[in-house]
């Protein structure tokens, strides 16, 4: 196992400990990132939170203590329970459904609530797209997608 993959995993088990989980815990590596896959068993939903909230602050500390460990950046992506994959396969859907919306009614829809990793999701899902583009607007919690008519 690359070294950098077992510091990744040992600090993995060290955050779920502090918080009282025990998991099972798979670290992968590609490019600039880490995939951590945690099955954390009947504490899933804790881990995940509502609507995926507490999964996302433990990604982003987790992503903290990383940096900080390895001396530099790559993104952490926590996928707990496959909530993650989950969620991806409901916004591809939601995509879809919008586009189509957008082709028939020539107006753009806006997407507001997401996180930023979804409206990366999206972006990426509909970025090739010939009928479509999509933008993120707005500061903050305000940020909004939105998606409209290929000129």
């Amino acid at each position: 196992m690359d070294e950098n993959v077992k510091i990744v995993k040992k600090e993995v088990e060290d955050l779920l400990e502090k918080v009282g989980v025990s998991a099972d815990i798979e670290v992968t590596e590609a490019d600039d990132e880490f995939n951590v896959l945690v099955d954390g068993h009947d504490d899933n939903a804790l881990l995940i939170g509502r609507h995926g909230d507490t999964l996302s602050s433990l990604q982003t500390i987790l992503g903290f203590i990383v940096a900080k460990k390895l001396g530099e950046y790559k993104r952490v992506i926590l996928e707990v329970g496959g909530y993650r994959k989950d969620r991806e396969e409901y916004l591809k859907n939601l995509c879809e459904r919008l586009k189509e919306e957008v082709i028939e009614s020539g107006r753009e829809k806006i997407v507001n609530g997401l996180k930023p990793w979804e409206r990366r999701v999206i972006h990426m899902y509909l970025g090739e797209d010939k009928d479509v583009v999509t933008e993120s607007t707005g500061e903050g919690r305000d940020r909004v997608l939105v998606i409209k008519k290929r000129e």
